[in-house]
């Protein structure tokens, strides 16, 4: 999921009810958007509704999505233990029209439930621990629209570079939270989002926990965290984005990114270039490691596309005085893989991948890539003890497609190793496999 073609530049809002969790957002242009105008979804079966002209907008403009889901995951751990299941589920989601073009509610319910899952293989993340099945009203917010922005109360998800869904497993991570979110529009060169999120349901569990104790893994003070975010295309395919979270006395996490896309003609190459950077730092009471620290990670990446194909190298650096910490969400450095992040303190990686979509050759929804990257000089920040370097392959195949009787359906299957010297075993391979079909019952585009 190096490159997202045309049709895979979704909406904010349609993300909140999509399957897949790895389409990237952050750097798309937006479609205009509005209750009553959201374009044909590419990934989705969509159902048209028909209401008459006198049915009330709550239920006329309302949105229903069905996702069903399987997947599989084998793993052969470092340490010499397995991990793996097969879970199926999937969920229920609803999304209303507007009462008096103001006021309206979003709902969705989720659930993964063991095929296969052996008692003593957890760690997948497809399953509640210890291997049982998940079952949770994820969502319900009440929302109020003003104008061109949304403000939304109680259990949602929220997709930032730092706090998002991270739903690459049977269900994403949602939030209980206060916010305020502009809708997007292709007359407006700016998007953002502000808030307050007190609790977090991960992926792989049930219950909603302090956003405090997210960050430690225990419970030692319940802080929620507050956050910014603004994204700023000032000209054609300039984007800029920048946000910052606060969790009192743990950690304050900043982000910024610049990325440039040079949007030649389909019959010549097209680059894209960009940068990010990421700076970390304890606050207040230090409770997160009992004593001050600031530690930070940049990364940069090429990308050329051109005949179906995408070429792409990045690489990143993070900084000496401590690991990063990830605890809201997947990581936006271009150099993040399928199992590693390359984010220990002082560590360097380099990479690069190929992929190709067999649409231009008649194809249309098969793609396939392959993506390695080396990681080297990571230290333990506690003891300035070298790490072993760590490198990581990943190859993936998936068939997706936008038009036709199967369009809804989605089978990928992808492959990961990880080497690293002076483990129990000095490989890790990692076998996922995952299919899901999406239906989305929605009024007809206006």
């Amino acid at each position: 999921m190096i490159a997202q073609s045309q049709a895979q530049q979704l909406l904010p809002e349609a993300q909140q009810l999509l399957p897949d969790s790895h389409i990237e957002l952050a750097d798309q242009d937006r479609f205009s958007w509005n209750v009553k105008k959201v374009p044909p979804q590419p990934f989705m079966n969509e159902v048209y509704w028909q209401y008459s002209a006198e049915t009330p907008a709550f239920f006329r403009d309302s949105y229903l999505q069905f996702v069903a889901r399987t997947f599989d995951f084998t793993s052969s751990n470092f340490n010499g233990s397995k991990s793996q299941a097969w879970a199926a589920g999937g969920w229920l989601a609803f999304r209303s029209g507007l009462i008096g073009d103001v006021f309206g509610v979003h709902a969705a319910a989720y659930t993964s439930q063991p095929i296969f899952a052996p008692f003593d293989e957890g760690g997948t993340k497809l399953l509640a621990p210890v291997q049982n099945s998940i079952g949770v009203l994820g969502q319900i917010y009440g929302r109020a629209q003003v104008g061109d922005q949304e403000f939304r109360g109680g259990r949602q998800l929220v997709d930032t570079p730092l706090i998002n869904p991270q739903d690459n497993r049977m269900v994403p991570n949602t939030f209980e939270a206060a916010t305020l979110v502009s809708l997007p529009d292709r007359d407006r060169n700016y998007d953002y989002s502000v808030g307050y999120l007190w609790n977090m349901k991960q992926r792989d569990w049930n219950t909603f926990i302090s956003m405090s104790d997210v960050v430690t893994g225990n419970n030692v003070v319940n802080h929620g965290a507050a956050f910014g975010m603004v994204r700023y295309r000032p000209v054609t395919g300039l984007s800029l984005a920048a946000m910052d979270y606060n969790v009192q006395d743990f950690l304050n996490t900043g982000f910024a990114q610049v990325e440039y896309d040079f949007r030649q003609p389909n019959w010549v190459p097209n680059w894209i270039i960009g940068a990010n950077g990421i700076d970390q730092r304890s606050v207040g009471a230090n409770l997160l490691t009992g004593t001050p620290f600031e530690t930070y990670q940049a990364s940069a990446k090429a990308q050329m596309l051109y005949a179906g194909w995408t070429l792409f190298v990045a690489g990143s650096i993070t900084g000496r005085g401590s690991s990063l910490y990830t605890p809201f969400g997947a990581n936006p450095n271009y150099t993040a893989m399928q199992q590693l992040l390359f984010t220990n303190a002082n560590e360097k990686a380099f990479g690069g991948s190929i992929a190709y979509d067999f649409g231009t050759v008649g194809l249309s929804g098969l793609s396939a890539g392959a993506w390695y990257t080396y990681g080297w000089d990571a230290i333990n920040s506690s003891t300035n003890a070298g790490i072993p370097d760590q490198k990581e392959l990943d190859l993936w195949i998936q068939y997706r497609p936008t038009e036709g009787p199967w369009k809804g359906f989605r089978l990928k299957m992808q492959y990961a190793n990880v080497w690293q010297q002076g483990n129990v075993r000095n490989s890790q391979p990692e076998l996922q496999f995952v299919v899901d079909y999406t239906v989305l019952f929605r009024p007809p585009p206006r």
